[in-house]
């Protein structure tokens, strides 16, 4: 396929970027539930990482950016499966009790315990009681197999060719550091263009957490944040621009527009 200019690239990601600010402060204002909130975070640790994969890039520095690539590739696997399995709550909880346990042997081992930040120490008597209530209920969960989700989304190459491939770059290989010695002693060969690929994919699999997020929520959403999606999309595989229009009209109206709203309203309507 014939990919875009990095300087287009990095357009879509500024764009999208600032899309994606609309989408957290939509999903801010009905954070009550904690589907919403995982929702929310998802979208925004993904386009930290989309921004992190960006600057990354820039100095060269592509096995590291390939690293930030699976992280998109996984966030969008879990949340597509906590959907499907509507699993945010036994997820939230699961969560909660591991990184509870994580930080209770931190805190029991007296020869690390004094190298803590105060803000570690604190355990308090609500945390306590919570993780107390999940161990009784016998809370059993595993993180979604990345293969399986990929096939249930019948987008079986995201595992193939992103998660599988970018883990290479995740796990130690026999060859780590050879691109960045050539790159540090100056001596690499090789166009930056060639490492493109990266950042239409990453742009690809944050459009597609976004989607795949909104869509999960137990919000009505206006029919042009799809639009937006789909045109960054069109403008992925040819190049159309269509999407800094809609954009355009997004932000013309005004902070206080309401571009969500509780699953029984019909907002959807233009």
């Amino acid at each position: 396929m014939n990919y875009l200019s990095y300087e287009q690239y990095r357009k879509l990601f500024t764009v999208l970027q600032g899309y994606t600010a609309i989408i957290l402060l939509s999903l801010g204002e009905h954070s009550t539930e904690i589907r919403e909130q995982i929702i929310r975070n998802f979208i925004a640790r993904g386009i930290s990482s989309l921004e992190s994969i960006f600057i990354i890039w820039e100095t060269g520095n592509y096995q590291d950016a390939w690293a930030l690539h699976r992280i998109l590739v996984e966030r969008l696997f879990h949340i597509h499966a906590l959907a499907t399995n509507n699993e945010f709550e036994v997820f939230n909880d699961w969560s909660f009790m591991m990184q509870h346990e994580a930080k209770n042997a931190l805190l029991s081992d007296q020869s690390m315990r004094v190298k803590l930040p105060k803000s570690l120490l604190k355990v308090t008597p609500e945390q306590k009681a919570r993780y107390k209530l999940i161990k009784a209920q016998g809370l059993s969960w595993s993180r979604p197999k990345a293969e399986q989700v990929a096939k249930a989304m019948k987008l079986p190459f995201l595992y193939r060719y992103s998660y599988d491939f970018a883990s290479t770059h995740v796990h130690p290989m026999a060859d780590d550091g050879e691109e960045d010695f050539l790159r540090l002693v100056g001596i690499l060969k090789g166009s930056r263009h060639e490492q493109i690929t990266l950042l239409h994919n990453s742009i690809l699999l944050q459009v597609l957490l976004i989607n795949n997020g909104i869509n999960a929520s137990r919000l009505s959403w206006r029919t042009v944040i799809f639009n937006f999606l789909d045109q960054i999309i069109n403008a992925l595989e040819k190049g159309d621009t269509e999407y800094e229009l809609t954009f355009r009209k997004i932000i013309e109206q005004g902070p206080d527009f309401r571009w969500c709203m509780p699953d029984n309203s019909d907002v959807r309507k233009e």
